[in-house]
């Protein structure tokens, strides 16, 4: 790189230094010259005259020997280097400031030539004041780095250096460079010699400083790199890297700066290698500190000059996964998006133009993908892409075979391993973007800024999990199959070259997805999980995934070269290259943290270097993820099989068969406990009856330890659950007529299979209803799981779940119980009439039961006004309205008869009785079952009471249900709400509470 100044403009500038001086102070003489700080150190006489604005490139041309000066000089204290520093900038931003004001009140042609020349004189007075401000201002930042650089690192002196100093001089000649006219070739020329050695100044400057830091303490950058990414608290040699980093981030944005500077000037030469120095600059400063994501950044600004779309994105996602992400990004990235245009369709049938289609559909998709607000539904149209590089590594496999009948060369040819380097890149690449998406999207779930728009986000995740497994198992599969096709036609040793390196190709993309998953399990685990549990198909999305993952690893299981643990040597934290690459990012930092990127441990490998090697470790990642996957609950369709030890994936078809064939199993074990369990009765029965005979014999009173019970049996509905639950699990365990010894009643707590339907409804979602359903459905697991382990009779009140026989056979048997509304009116009238009988009746019994009774009917009176008919309302407030009418027909009786008929026309409609056919259907599968109980309860034919009760807070399926009943007794169902029922079996005498109840009931 040339650094040094023309002959012409240094002579040019010698010489026209102190007349330029001489004339800036005498035409600014009535403007008042502010005073320059103190400089405390001793300067040379010829530095005491201020430079003028053509000496600008003088004050650049040797950064090295101010270097060398400010080594030289005796270091002051911090606090006087850090007073003058702040005096400086200040007076810099005066200076700014009065040079704003210059060029605004810059007079025009029309104010005569002598006041121009005047605010030109001014104006260049100014820049030359600043150009010296800046230049003692860089000279003192310096001495504070030669000082104490761990107090120029915590005070960000290298970010003011930049601002303050190299950028905005950069910018003033750049800004002078666009305002210059085409036609004034002199002084475009002398401006770009100027912005040029301003750049090398500053790049000098910034490598040399660089230079003594690695010096000084000893730092090797990649060492450090890597060090601090597993260091938690904020050390010195974090200080260092973020200082190392910002020079190196300078150094290469002024390369960058060179590289536009030779495009404008049309130097194909320079352009690339100042480009190239840029790169290699930026990618210093990742490998020095990588948990910032500035330089990815301004590495996708360098691919954008290169034209690879997809390394801009690539690099743009980068920054977007560290810890401390580029805040501009995303905006950017989206920028970008915004800025290009995809084609449908290829150029040509070229495998560079199918590659070439493959990059555009991706960016295409991930672009819908990732910046889509607003509708999901565009999401699935982009899974086809997935299977375009597939069909692309095929062809070029199947050009081998060409290529074998075109020559007879045993070694591949280079196009054909440059094309397979591409697709290595390129499915790199593509895996790295979807995996840093795919986490991207699990953060802005989490942020609740972003409620409004969960499901989509929801949606965009789920759809680019599913695009990377279609699209991994569409390149192996397709490259399989090629290969196949190869073997036959390859000579042996063309095809083992052509699989290694076709394996080196694939490997990478599917060694970096997999250790993905194995980090970061639970999301994909939950969406398994739903889909499993999905039965009436509302996310079909879902279904997709587990299928797409089903057939990846089907894939990857058949694979042969899917390893044998006992023949790995090398662990699978053996550092990889695109570990390295890598490494910072988020997603994989819990992975990288396990990798010994220092391979301290020794391993019994020949060659770690061999491609044989590699394999061998990212298998054992591909391995350990689906060893994860098949001990976890989650992934119920890939099982490891101890005696074969071999893994297998079981599809739909195959996983239901297998459950058909584990429930026919589990009902044969069933019913020979079952059996086991009634031959222990049997043999208990007449054991106790023979201990019966022989203590008759010897004259002892023995009771009969299988007491007879009676049972009540309570049908329950969902509202029970939602409204009462710890009720319902007090029911379960009732102890009824607690003041006897010896229990002969209990109470069978029947749950119908319709509620069991309706709780998994209401399971869904965040408020008090649902978790009480989630609740409810838990005990019942419970419960139910607890009944099911007990074989003897039940000896205390129990709970359990409709059977499947427990019901109707048909709708039209319910007839038979049907009462009907008719003899609805005449309830209150009766009950009263019961009432005062069993008042005269209860006089003469004891007080406690008089008041029991009393509180029962009470409740009885009350349990019907709120379950009455809407009709019967209808009817008491319509005929308060006809009394109204008829107070107002004495004024108005010709307007009012039009309406009374009316209103008795919807009267004579609405006293229409209801049938059978009127029952809504969703209230038909709880009455089936109550009305089957109550048929087995009718049969017994012994006089008792109907020990039968439905308890619901459902007012309507209360009215239907009292419509039901014994049709010759008028003996209607009985019906209790949730607090009603558990007032009564907490009675004392339950039984004869009850039977007031039911007889009561009518």
């Amino acid at each position: 790189m040339q650094t040094s100044v023309p002959s012409e403009l240094n002579k040019s500038s010698n010489n026209n230094s102190a007349s330029a001086a001489t004339t800036a102070t005498a035409t600014a003489a009535p403007r008042r010259r502010r005073r320059r700080p103190r400089n405390r150190r001793k300067q040379k006489s010829a530095a005491t005259t201020a430079p003028s604005a053509n000496t600008t490139a003088q004050h650049h041309q040797a950064p090295a020997e101010d270097l060398e000066e400010t080594f030289q000089e005796k270091t002051l204290n911090l606090a006087d280097l850090s007073s003058e520093a702040h005096a400086l900038e200040k007076q810099l931003a005066e200076l700014q400031t009065q040079l704003k004001i210059n060029y605004a009140n810059m007079p025009g042609k029309e104010q005569g030539r002598i006041a121009s020349a005047i605010a030109a004189e001014q104006i260049a007075a100014t820049e030359e004041e600043i150009v010296y401000v800046r230049h003692s201002l860089k000279k003192t930042y310096r001495q504070i780095f030669s000082t104490d650089l761990m107090y120029a690192t915590t005070h960000h002196i290298e970010d003011k250096l930049w601002r303050y100093i190299f950028y905005a001089g950069i910018e003033d000649m750049r800004g002078k460079l666009r305002k210059v006219k085409p036609e004034d070739v002199d002084k475009n020329i002398a401006l770009q010699k100027a912005l040029f050695h301003r750049i090398d100044a500053a790049f000098k400057f910034y490598r040399e400083l660089n230079n003594t830091v690695k010096a000084s303490y000893h730092i090797d950058t990649k060492v450090l790199g890597i060090d601090l990414v597993h260091q938690k608290a904020a050390s010195d040699d974090e200080r260092m890297g973020i200082l190392l980093q910002s020079n190196y981030i300078c150094m290469g944005d002024l390369a960058r700066y060179h590289a536009q500077q030779a495009m404008a000037s049309k130097s194909v030469k320079k352009t690339m290698d100042y480009w190239a120095l840029s790169k290699s600059c930026y990618l210093k400063a990742i490998d020095v500190y990588r948990k910032n994501g500035k330089p990815y950044s301004q590495l996708a600004l360098v691919s954008m000059s290169n034209g690879n779309a997809m390394d801009v994105v690539w690099y743009y996602c980068m920054s977007l996964a560290v810890k401390h992400p580029s805040s501009v990004g995303r905006d950017n990235l989206k920028s970008f998006y915004s800025k290009i245009r995809f084609s449908t369709k290829p150029k040509d049938d070229s495998l560079a133009s199918m590659i070439s289609h493959f990059v555009e559909s991706f960016l295409h998709m991930h672009r819908t993908v990732m910046f889509n607000q607003k509708d999901s539904d565009e999401f699935a149209s982009t899974l086809t892409v997935a299977a375009q590089l597939g069909t692309a590594l095929s062809t070029l496999i199947l050009t081998a075979i060409e290529e074998q009948e075109d020559q007879e060369a045993v070694a591949l040819s280079k196009s054909l391993l440059s094309m397979l380097h591409i697709m290595r890149t390129t499915l790199t690449r593509s895996v790295t973007i979807l995996m840093i998406s795919v986490w991207i999207a699990g953060e802005r779930l989490r942020d609740k800024a972003n409620y409004n728009v969960r499901s989509i986000i929801l949606s965009s995740q789920i759809y680019m999990y599913i695009f990377a497994f279609q699209l991994l198992t569409g390149v192996y599969r397709s490259s399989r199959q090629a290969l196949e096709q190869a073997k036959e036609a390859l000579v042996p040793d063309k095809f083992c070259q052509l699989e290694t390196m076709v394996e080196e190709a694939l490997l990478p993309g599917l060694s970096i997805w997999s250790t993905f998953l194995y980090t970061n399990t639970t999301p994909i685990a939950q969406y398994c999980m739903t889909a499993a549990n999905d039965v009436r198909n509302r996310e079909p999305e879902k279904k997709t995934l587990v299928k797409s993952i089903q057939s990846f690893l089907s894939l990857l299981i058949s694979h042969p070269a899917f390893p044998d643990p006992v023949l790995n040597v090398l662990p699978p934290t053996y550092p990889m290259s695109e570990d390295l690459v890598l490494l910072g990012i988020v997603p994989l930092f819990s992975f990288h943290s396990h990798v010994d990127f220092f391979k301290e441990t020794a391993y019994q490998v020949d060659d770690t270097k061999s491609p044989e090697a590699r394999k061998q470790v990212r298998w054992g990642r591909v391995r350990d993820m689906i060893k994860k996957m098949a001990d976890s609950n989650s992934f119920d369709f890939i099982q490891y099989n101890q005696n074969e030890q071999k893994y297998s994936v079981i599809d739909e078809n195959a996983k239901r068969q297998q459950q058909g064939r584990f429930m026919k199993a589990l009902a044969t074990q069933r019913l020979m406990e079952q059996v086991s369990s009634l031959e222990k009765n049997v043999n208990r029965m007449a054991l106790s009856k023979r201990t019966k005979s022989n203590s008759s014999n010897n004259g002892e009173d023995a009771a009969d330890p299988l007491v007879k019970r009676d049972v009540y049996t309570c049908v329950i509905d969902a509202t029970a659950f939602l409204d009462g639950l710890s009720k319902v699990k007090r029911w379960a365990s009732q102890t009824l007529n607690v003041n006897r010894r010896s229990q002969g009643s209990i109470l069978e707590v029947v749950v119908p299979l319709e509620v069991i339907d309706v709780l998994d409804e209401y399971k869904k979602g965040t408020s008090h209803l649902n978790m009480q359903a989630r609740e409810s459905i838990r005990f019942l697991d419970q419960k139910l799981l607890e009944s099911n382990n007990k074989t003897e009779a039940p000896t205390s009140s129990f709970l359990r779940t409709q059977k499947v026989t427990e019901k109707l056979a048909d709708w039209g048997e319910a007839k038979a119980f049907w009462i009907g509304e008719e003899s609805r009116s005449n309830v209150v009238d009766h009950l009263i009439s019961d009432g005062e009988e069993e008042e005269d009746q209860a006089m003469d019994s004891d007080v406690e039961i008089e008041s029991d009774v009393e509180s029962t009917s009470s409740s009885n009176e009350d349990l019907f006004k709120p379950r009455r008919r809407a009709t019967d309302d209808d009817d008491n407030t319509e005929s308060e309205s006809e009394m109204e009418t008829d107070s107002a027909e004495d004024s108005s009786a010709s307007e009012d008869e039009g309406e009374a008929e009316e209103e008795y026309e919807e009267d004579e409609d609405e006293n229409v009785p209801y049938t059978l056919e009127d029952v809504p259907k969703s209230y038909r599968p709880i009455l089936s079952c109550l009305l089957y109980y109550h048929s087995k309860q009718q049969a017994r034919q012994d006089g008792q009471p109907e020990r039968l009760v439905l308890v619901t807070n459902d007012e309507d399926l209360a009215w239907w249900a009292e419509l039901f009943g014994d049709p010759t007794a008028r003996k209607r169902l009985l019906i209790k709400t949730v607090n009603e029922w558990d007032q009564m079996i907490s009675k004392l005498d339950f039984e004869k509470v009850y039977e007031y109840s039911w007889n009561q009931n009518r």
